[in-house]
This record gives structure tokens, C-alpha cells and sequence, in this order.
């Protein structure tokens, strides 16, 4: 996705506090154990440096933040950066912005919600399919406009055991409250989405993990699949949904018999291809201070195999890791 670098004014405070030593970016770059890039930007006002470095340039010039110009506007500093913040490995996506390497696919869901159809995000256990989900959420008003209602469900939810659960969550999710014991099922959700159409909303349940479902074919069987066919055909609502495998595998005979499947169009998300894993390590270590051998560490623990793909959550991990021995170490060599 396109990122939007954090803004803030140049920073004619450290430009001056290095100037006034007689040293060069470079210079001070190595004292800090960055790249002359990142103090580039630093000066330039292109990103805020992390606290790691803060603390190391009111160290190393004996000032205060204010007096370097490291205190954001308004006067007040953010709240502390805990280690590995950079890189949120096995953490809910909290930021739009956090979203690397599913321009396509993201653009294709976003597509096919616009045009009130359904879409089967498939892909490995770990690839990023609840991230994708929430994603959704997060920039759903900026790519689809306020009348969309987007909401989202884990399929693994213990309220999602049965079909009056499940419709109970999905109307929850979808800002139309209903008490689990007065729901009965899907003619409960029916009713919650006319509610909503007449109020010329759009609906959109995203449902995680779907193969969930299959664990209960008794409870979830042939009637629950066509009616959340039929659902879709006699309304504006549209599924988003993921699973390991493709919908056809996961529901099996109830999918194919209750017409389930023709409704959907499958995205498949793959690992990182060269070019994602490129942007994600530029812009990752230039807010990391990353050394190029720091850098390569990241292309080669988060690579899969010796195959040219690269996992995300791979990805995080290494510099997750990364950045806490760099914070707790930071002259020592990488090992």
C-alpha cells in the first residue's frame, strides 16, 4: 500500500547542533551506528528519528530533546516506543498504514465490496488473511465511503457455535445489537439487514477463519449455506471471507448443492515477492536506523527456504528482533 511518511518541519536544530562539531552526516552517522540516509532524513524533517536515537543524540551532543528539535509540535513527546513497536509481530493490525505487500489483492476486495459481491480470501496459516480483514475495517471509509457498514467476526468465536450465535455476532458486528437469546438465526439477520438497507446502508461481514463452520455439519449444514446464499442474491449484504483452503474443499457437499460457492471470487495471498519485500525492508530500517548489514540480516531470515519469497510475519520477527538487540546493544556487532 502507498505509505505517507510522517510529516515534520525540518530540523534546522540538529542540523545545527551537528554543523557546530564540524561534522558531516556520514560523521555523525557513524557515531550513532546508522546510515548517513537516515540522519538525511532526520535533518530534513522526512521521519521522526525513534526514541533509540533520540536518546543517543541528546547523549552524545548533551542537550535536551527540545534543544535538538526532537519533541513533536505541541509540545508534549509521544509516549515512550516500546521495543519491536517498528515491527508488530503476532499483533492486531491497529494501522492502515501497517499494511505492506496486498496492494492488489486489498484493491480487488475493495473492488468487489464497491460492487456489492462477495470475495474467498484464501491463503497458508500466518500469510496475513486477518490482517487483509482488518485492513478492511480500518480503510473502509477512505476507499468505500461512509455508507458502507463494514464488520468482522472470528468464526472460532464461542458465540458462533450455533446459527442463532452466529447471526446474534453478525449483527453485532454490524451495529445492529440483538440479545443472543432472542435470536433465532438467519431470519434474525435477515430482518437486521432490511434494517439497515433502510437506512441505505451497505453491509459487509467479514467472517475469519470460516472452515470453522465445518467442525459442526449438523448445526451448520445445507440451510445455513443457502441462506447466506440467498441472503447475498435478495440484498446488498456481501461476505468477505477466509480460510487455508478454497471454499469448495472447506464446506464441501453442503457448498455445492446449496449454490455457496457460485457467489464468491477467490484472492489468493502469497508470500512477499521481491519487489514487497524490498519496500518493506527500505522503509522498516529508515525509521529503524538500520545498518546495511542490519538490512541484510532482514532479506535473509525472512526469506522462505532458498526460494525468492519472503513471509510477513517472518519479516516482523527478524526485525522485531533486530531492533531489540540494537536497543539493548547498540555498539555490539550482529552475531
Amino acid at each position: 500500500m502507498k505509505r505517507t511518511e510522517e510529516e515534520i518541519s525540518v530540523n534546522d536544530r540538529l542540523r545545527d547542533a551537528r554543523k557546530s562539531q564540524g561534522w558531516t552526516q556520514s560523521d555523525l552517522a557513524e557515531k550513532l551506528g546508522t546510515g548517513p540516509l537516515a540522519v538525511s532524513r532526520w535533518e530534513s524533517g522526512g521521519v521522526f528519528p525513534h526514541p533509540h536515537f533520540r536518546k543517543k543524540l541528546c547523549e552524545l551532543f548533551g542537550k535536551s530533546p527540545h534543544e535538538l528539535g526532537l519533541v513533536r509540535e505541541g509540545g508534549e513527546d509521544e509516549e515512550p516506543a516500546r521495543p519491536g513497536s517498528l515491527f508488530p509481530f503476532n499483533e492486531p493490525l491497529l494501522n492502515a498504514e501497517e499494511l505492506y505487500g496486498r496492494r492488489r489483492e486489498s484493491h480487488k476486495v475493495f473492488d468487489r465490496i464497491y460492487h456489492k459481491a462477495s470475495t474467498s480470501i484464501v491463503g497458508a496459516r500466518r500469510i496475513g488473511k486477518t490482517w487483509l480483514l482488518k485492513y478492511l475495517r480500518l480503510a473502509a471509509d477512505k476507499e468505500l465511503g461512509a455508507r458502507f457498514r463494514v464488520g468482522y467476526l472470528d468464526a472460532t468465536l464461542p458465540s458462533c457455535r450455533t446459527v442463532a450465535g452466529f447471526a446474534a455476532e453478525a449483527l453485532k458486528q454490524l451495529g445492529r445489537a440483538t440479545a443472543p437469546r432472542e435470536c433465532t438465526g438467519l431470519l434474525n439477520l435477515q430482518e437486521g439487514l432490511e434494517a439497515l438497507a433502510a437506512k441505505r446502508l451497505i453491509p459487509v461481514l467479514c467472517i475469519d477463519r470460516f472452515e470453522s463452520f465445518t467442525r459442526n455439519r449438523q448445526e451448520f449444514g445445507f440451510d445455513f449455506y443457502h441462506g447466506l446464499r440467498a441472503l447475498t442474491q435478495v440484498s446488498d449484504f456481501v461476505l468477505v471471507v477466509t480460510s487455508k483452503k478454497p471454499l469448495y474443499e472447506v464446506v464441501g457437499k453442503e457448498g455445492e448443492t446449496s449454490g455457496f460457492y457460485n457467489i464468491f471470487e477467490q484472492v489468493t495471498l502469497p508470500p512477499f515477492s521481491f519487489s514487497d519485500t524490498e519496500l518493506f525492508i527500505h522503509e522498516k530500517s529508515l525509521k529503524a536506523g538500520f545498518t546495511t548489514v542490519e538490512r541484510d540480516y532482514l532479506w535473509r531470515y525472512g526469506r522462505e527456504d532458498e526460494e525468492r519469497l519472503w513471509l510477513p510475519v517472518r519479516l516482523q520477527l527478524a526485525g522485531k528482533l533486530l531492533l531489540e538487540e540494537k536497543e539493548q546493544s547498540p555498539e555490539a556487532p550482529l552475531h
